[in-house]
């Protein structure tokens, strides 16, 4: 088993139909669908972490840099980078605690690495989960996404959230 860290612009054609397979096994929109969201949603410094085994990715996360407003009032407000976690998938027969413990490790590593705080959106059932892995549930109150819907939990990571502070969250650029 290997673990790789890939921006966008360096993935081969291969890599991208294996993630898009990948994804496409989980979530039954269609290749079609798969290829859009990634020609629409993935840019070239976006990150994606492959985990391998015999040349076959096996497990992925997308890790989007995109743009988030911490504010105040609006007289304080700045904008700053954050990375998107997205998509953490495996492969079905790999789905268990040893090989997502693993990815998820692999994951924490890379984001601080880039040295940027982290967001995802996930279902209220999957919020433990995250927990075990040091992630922090905001509150629905200090944090918004503008450009997409959702009535999914707001998760952090490398975060230094400060109550007295508000956080507008953009997915998209």
């Amino acid at each position: 088993m290997k673990f790789q860290s890939i921006k966008t612009s360096k993935l081969s054609k291969k890599e991208i139909n294996q993630i898009i397979s990948l994804k496409d096994s989980h979530w039954k929109f269609g290749r079609k669908s798969q290829i859009s969201w990634f020609k629409k949603r993935v840019l070239a410094n976006d990150v994606h972490n492959l985990m391998i085994i015999n040349g076959k990715i096996i497990g992925y996360t997308f890790l989007g840099i995109r743009s988030f407003r911490k504010y105040k009032s609006k007289h304080d407000i700045k904008e700053m980078k954050y990375t998107l976690f997205s998509t953490l998938i495996l492969k079905k027969k790999f789905r268990n605690l040893y090989y997502v413990s693993k990815m998820m490790k692999f994951n924490n590593k890379i984001i601080l690495k880039l040295k940027k705080p982290s967001f995802l959106i996930c279902k209220m059932n999957k919020v433990n989960f995250y927990k075990f892995y040091k992630w922090q549930k905001l509150r629905k109150k200090i944090y918004s996404i503008p450009d997409h819907k959702t009535n999914f939990e707001g998760m952090v990571f490398n975060f230094n959230k400060k109550d007295k502070y508000k956080y507008l969250f953009y997915f998209n650029l």
